[in-house]
């Protein structure tokens, strides 16, 4: 292993003390609140520019495409979502960079694919701090910034801390079922307090997450049995028995909360509940904004930072693989001023559009280094979006990893293990769910594709730019944590 590289020292500026109410233990065992104020009183713009709309980045996770308001055969009730998106742009085809956590929101921060951000590794990997996050853009154009977050991965101890001023941890507490009704008391909090200075304000929702266990009623709603665990085989004897989850996961515990259960439904209702329910929070931040008077001429973008595997290719209740399931997530632009409200924009897009897009729309300079673009002039209707290649990633091994290709109509999804390769190939347009593989049928349109994969990855190179490593200092409880979530071994 590398001998860590020191990381370059930030300036942080005066904290801002704000009192929390507790979280529950789904919040990783803690959140953080992350603040940044330009100096004493109101910060000041750099240049003399006036600051822009304030900003409100709203990132959901494990929040599949198919389980919004955009699928309504899906059964699952999102209204607030779906009002969102009557004020604002809704992307129909919107692509995640990675399918979890740690890489995928890097990736919305930096407008950076996975290996150049390099935030790609399950315990070892964090935020290369090279890169200039959304957080630091907007404090050093004179917001406050300020974040609440809902998983390890998103905190300092991966480097996500950029662009904020770390204040203090919110401790675990008595209640399994307040995660996101915390997060959304405590960003209302800090509206009221500053809601009338520049402020950029990233919540994060993490509760659709396994293991799904909603408050009721909501754990009640999609699910009408009893007893979930009537006579029968039971569920996790059958997901042990599976070929597609590794002997490493099957050691982490990430299932056992599934212990006794025998109805496949279960899951799935419980997965809907929590979306649901984090609707329902979505809703409850929304009327609040209203009420203080910040939504009209506040930009919001609300994000998923990767899907679900719901028993979708024989994988149970997590996601790692880059399928739809996981990649296909829901984005939804409200402009000030609701601007082009109720466009539906239907061409690919992916989750690099992110960062590019709200620095238009708040009037910060695009440094053109971003692998994404801006979406506004498709939001304004000024111009199409055209065809596109995006790109996704998942893997922290040389030898062990996949990438995804897509050209639409078409999906390439590149599996290397060990000294094997394969591809597999489908198109999205007739089959949304990837359940035929073409790449035997059509082996040009493969061939092409994988060529243009080679374009962008060196398929041979190690996964990162630097090929340096960062190993993130976990304590016993976060790793812990994690391994329960099957993200460490």
């Amino acid at each position: 292993m590398k001998k860590q590289t020191k990381r370059r020292k930030r300036t942080k500026a005066p904290r801002t003390r704000i009192a929390l109410i507790a979280a529950g233990p789904l919040l990783a065992g803690m959140v953080f609140l992350w603040l940044h104020q330009g100096g004493g009183g109101t910060p000041s713009p750099r240049a003399g520019r006036s600051p822009g709309p304030g900003v409100l980045l709203l990132g959901i996770d494990t929040l599949r495409e198919d389980h919004t308001c955009s699928f309504e055969s899906s059964g699952v009730r999102t209204p607030h979502m779906e009002a969102l998106a009557r004020d604002g742009i809704r992307f129909a085809r919107c692509f995640s960079t990675a399918p979890w956590t740690l890489p995928s929101f890097a990736s919305i921060f930096t407008g950076q694919l996975p290996s150049r951000h390099e935030a790609i590794g399950g315990d070892f990997q964090m935020l290369d701090d090279r890169h200039q996050t959304i957080a630091e853009r907007f404090s050093a154009a004179g917001y406050h910034t300020v974040g609440f977050m809902g998983v390890y991965y998103l905190t300092s101890v991966y480097g996500m801390e950029q662009g904020y001023n770390t204040d203090m941890k919110v401790p675990k507490v008595m209640t399994d079922y307040d995660q996101a009704s915390t997060i959304t008391a405590l960003s209302l909090e800090y509206c009221k307090r500053y809601g009338d200075e520049p402020l950029y304000l990233f919540t994060h929702y993490f509760d659709p997450h396994a293991p799904y266990a909603p408050p009721p009623p909501y754990d009640a709603i999609y699910y009408f049995d009893r007893d979930p665990r009537s006579p029968g085989e039971p569920i996790l004897d059958a997901i042990m028995a599976s070929e597609t989850l590794t002997d490493d996961n099957k050691e982490t515990g990430m299932y056992d909360w599934l212990d006794g259960i025998t109805d496949w439904r279960y899951p799935t209702s419980q997965y809907a509940a929590e979306v649901s329910y984090t609707d329902k929070q979505v809703g409850r931040l929304l009327a609040g904004l209203k009420e203080m008077g910040l939504y009209d001429d506040m930009l919001i973008v609300l994000v998923a930072d990767h899907g679900e595997h719901l028993m979708d290719h024989d994988i149970y209740f997590t996601h790692y693989l880059p399928y739809q399931e996981t990649l296909h997530v829901p984005l939804i632009v409200k402009l000030p001023g609701n601007r082009g409200a109720g466009r539906v924009v239907s061409e690919p897009v992916s989750t690099l559009d992110v960062l590019p897009t709200i620095m238009e729309v708040a009037g910060l300079e695009n440094p053109g280094d971003l692998a994404g673009r801006s979406l506004l002039p498709a939001m304004l209707g000024d111009e199409e979006i055209g065809p596109r290649t995006l790109l996704a990633e998942q893997g922290s091994a040389p030898d062990r990893f996949t990438k995804a290709l897509v050209e639409w109509p078409w999906k390439l999804i590149y599996f290397r293990e060990g000294g094997t390769e394969r591809v597999e190939l489908y198109r999205l347009d007739r089959d949304p769910y990837e359940r035929t593989d073409l790449s035997g049928r059509t082996p040009g349109v493969a061939a092409d594709l994988v060529e243009k994969l080679w374009s962008n990855f060196d398929l041979d190179s190690p996964l990162t730019q630097s090929g340096e490593q960062r190993p993130a200092e976990l304590d016993t409880a976060a790793r812990q944590r994690l391994r329960s979530l099957g993200y460490v071994d």
